[in-house]
């Protein structure tokens, strides 16, 4: 059997199968670097906010930090106040020093690996004949479903302990009347979009995981019948 035997079917279906697992491997690993998992305005006026007060919107991310900064330029005499985006790596790990924090860095690495491997299966199915298809096509469904729990137990984690991280605690800590920065509640905080991100980014791989089992369905089926004709 030739690579892409199953297309007789579908001549789509193997295509996209790669090309959305592939785009939910650039969207995971974009969510997982971006400084943007929980953000919120900064106000001047308060203490806590004194290392932000140069800054509009300020976030956190599970690798980085970062918000829109604002900047004074001196044009000519004229001072022209301007906006820009800054972030950086935390290098220091001081706000992923407790286990928990640890945890959800390496589960969401482990889906994004399983992701990566589910990549080199459809580029073996691809690109070398296989015989038996539909077991690589299983195979693939095994990677992706363990990748969506990974990264779905990663964003559950991070919402259910986000409240024990002491920079996340003085950040979003509702220090007047309104929500409680707690375990699934976001204090003066909101979600940002790295955070959906990793969420789309599980959701696709369950799609696509659904698509492979149609896949390694029509590849058996074709084997089938490929086998009566030769009788």
């Amino acid at each position: 059997m030739g690579c892409g035997g199953c297309c007789r079917y579908f001549p789509c279906l193997r295509f996209t199968i790669g090309i959305l697992t592939f785009l939910a491997f650039l969207m995971g690993v974009l969510s997982f670097m971006a400084p943007a998992w929980l953000e919120r305005n900064i106000q001047s006026a308060e203490l806590r906010d004194a290392d932000f007060k140069d800054y509009e919107t300020y976030s956190f991310g599970v690798l980085s930090s970062g918000g829109v900064y604002k900047a004074k330029e001196n044009l000519e005499g004229e001072v022209i106040e301007t906006s820009k985006y800054v972030w950086r790596f935390n290098d220091s790990w001081s706000q992923w020093s407790k286990l928990e924090d640890q945890t959800v860095m390496i589960v969401y690495a482990v889906g994004m690996l399983f992701i990566l491997i589910s990549l080199w299966n459809i580029a073996i199915t691809e690109c070398v004949p296989i015989k038996n298809q539909s077991t690589m096509l299983i195979m693939m469904v095994v990677w992706d479903i363990l990748a969506a729990l990974c990264i779905g137990a990663a964003v559950i984690m991070y919402c259910a302990t986000w409240h024990n991280n002491d920079d996340l605690k003085k950040f979003c800590k509702n220090e007047g009347e309104g929500t409680e920065f707690k375990a699934f509640s976001l204090g003066i905080c909101k979600l940002s979009w790295a955070l959906y991100g990793a969420v789309a980014t599980a959701c696709i791989v369950i799609f696509v995981t659904g698509l492979n089992i149609i896949a390694a369905y029509q590849a058996k089926s074709q084997r089938r019948d490929a086998a009566f004709r030769h009788m």
